[in-house]
């Protein structure tokens, strides 16, 4: 009871998964998928051109076999004839090294080649000669592989029942020595099991068998393991799952770049059943192209026995369409004379709106014209509003920051009224002009209003010193010593741009000659980003206040 329940489970899990999934959209995927076939053929060719460039320079027996045979598997079932000739060069490179297992290999692929060209006698002559003893366990896998896969085919196609009966038996002894030399567990052992059990119809355990694979497998997986998913709901009568995963499996397909498949072909055959000629007919071809390509004259036989069906088809459905488009275009001619007569009334109508249409024409010229001296002015008046805005800003700091200073500066005077009067009582004559003639209190004082001056400019203007040097190329960028506070270079034309442009007030303020505030002013403009000449406008706009208009 347990064992018909545990197939039960198995078997509806598949069928939840697919009815969360939706057939048409997957078919869409694999109609853009074709249509990026070309670009898909392209990568590949790229890859393999890659692999030759590095196969022509280099000079090593043992890594030109090696890429070898990465080229040859790079073609194997994309382009036969290629394939060959990379298989025998290995042969010939094996024979070179006098390595055993090599040679053999090498004679697999080429027998391989054969068999996807269908030339089955010689794949089989080929695979003959090999001497298995030489081969490791994965030599031994692909050994048996060739020999189950080539009996098969010839199985399948065989006409005869004697002959049939004798390859599907040699099938199932190469079926079992493949089984036995994989790992247990693996996903190449379940694919070899399910291959047995879908030739005596067993899809029930098919299903089981596959479905833990489904969402933990890759795209190379994918292939094989949405082919005999397609192939076992063939078994159980269920077209719609069977068209969907072999829709999957093409998808895989031809994004791999494989030219050698069947899942297209086979998808191709059921959309014909099922009426979508459009669908049937594309896929038909594309899988006789690829075959094509691929030199894989197997599948251009099969694909040929229903092609001309498919687009005798198609031609029938397009003629169909030519029939209806004829009569549609019979029915627009028609509507084309009565829009005509409906044209012609229009067209007095329209006659006696257009002196209307003129008139309004003008006048909207006019309106647009007045609209433009209007934005002028708004423009000249926003500017003039940003420059009143921005002078009683700087008014109203100075104002107040003068007061400020006034009453600081009175406030010391009297203090150093004091200080002198102080030394005066004492009769220290000496020490009162020592006091009179030092300069140490002028030299605070200006530095003091000095650093005030910084401190109130950067107020006004906090971005000053950035902006100032994204005005000026790297190597001449001005940085000040201490954060908060100017250099000369900085105070000369935080003056400028407060509107003191004159030299010789910037050096009666400075306390600077006239010859240094111009040797200053000459370099910043020499390194200047952009027009030497436009640098002190430039600066003119550094300021807190520009955004005001906005």
């Amino acid at each position: 009871m347990k064992k018909y329940l545990c197939f039960a489970f198995f078997l509806c899990l598949p069928s939840f998964c697919f009815s969360q999934l939706n057939l048409s959209q997957v078919l869409n995927q694999l109609d853009r998928v074709i249509l990026d076939r070309q670009q898909i053929t392209n990568l590949k060719l790229d890859s393999i051109q890659k692999l030759k460039e590095q196969f022509r320079y280099t000079r090593s027996t043992l890594q030109k076999y090696l890429l070898s045979d990465k080229i040859y598997k790079a073609y194997s079932k994309f382009e036969t004839d290629s394939a060959g000739a990379y298989a025998r060069y290995k042969l010939a490179l094996a024979y070179e090294m006098n390595n055993a297992s090599c040679i053999e290999y090498a004679k697999l692929n080429i027998a391989e080649v054969y068999h996807i060209q269908g030339m089955y006698i010689e794949a089989l002559k080929t695979v003959s000669d090999v001497r298995k003893e030489y081969l490791d366990k994965e030599g031994l896998k692909y050994y048996f592989n060739i020999y189950r896969t080539l009996y098969g085919y010839m199985a399948d196609y065989a006409s005869d029942k004697t002959c049939k009966r004798l390859y599907t038996d040699k099938t199932d002894v190469y079926r079992d020595s493949l089984l036995a030399v994989q790992n247990r567990g693996s996903f190449n052992e379940v694919i070899i099991k399910t291959d047995g059990l879908l030739r005596r119809g067993y899809y029930r355990k098919t299903l089981a068998l596959l479905f833990p694979w489904f969402h933990k497998s890759d795209i190379d997986m994918m292939r094989s393991l949405c082919y005999t998913f397609a192939m076992a709901y063939r078994q159980a009568g269920d077209m719609e799952k069977e068209e969907y995963y072999f829709a999957l499996s093409a998808i895989a397909d031809l994004k791999t770049g494989t030219k050698e498949y069947l899942s297209l072909l086979e998808l191709s055959k059921i959309l014909f059943k099922k009426g979508d000629l459009d669908r049937a007919y594309t896929y038909m071809k594309t899988t006789m192209e690829d075959a094509a390509f691929c030199n894989a004259r197997l599948r251009t036989i099969e694909a040929s026995e229903i092609y001309p069906i498919v687009v005798k088809a198609y031609q029938h459905k397009l003629k169909k369409k030519e029939l209806q488009r004829t009569l549609a275009l019979s029915c627009v001619s028609l509507l084309a004379v009565l829009l005509a007569a409906l044209l012609f009334f229009l067209n007095k109508q329209k006659n006696k709106l257009s002196a209307f249409r003129k008139d309004l024409i003008n006048l909207n010229k006019a309106l647009k014209t007045s609209n433009g001296a209007l934005k002028d002015s708004n423009v000249a008046l926003k500017a003039s509003n940003a420059l009143l805005v921005e002078a009683n800003c700087i008014k109203e700091a100075s104002v107040s920051q003068y007061m400020e200073l006034c009453s600081l500066y009175i406030q010391k005077m009297g203090e150093y009224q004091h200080s002198l009067i102080r030394i005066a009582s004492n009769e220290k004559i000496e020490a009162l002009y020592q006091a009179l003639k030092s300069s140490s209190f002028i030299d605070k004082e200006l530095k003091d209003f000095y650093s005030h001056f910084d401190r109130t400019f950067l107020q006004l203007f906090p971005t000053f010193v950035d902006d100032f040097n994204n005005l000026l190329v790297p190597e001449g960028k001005i940085q000040p010593k201490v954060k908060g506070q100017l250099n000369v270079e900085l105070r000369i034309f935080a003056l400028i741009r407060l509107g003191i442009s004159d030299s010789a007030k910037i050096a009666s303020f400075l306390r600077y000659s006239i010859i240094t505030i111009y040797n200053y002013r000459v370099k910043i403009r020499n390194a200047a980003k952009g027009d030497r000449n436009l640098l002190e406008k430039e600066i003119m706009n550094i300021g807190c206040f520009k955004n005001t208009t906005d």
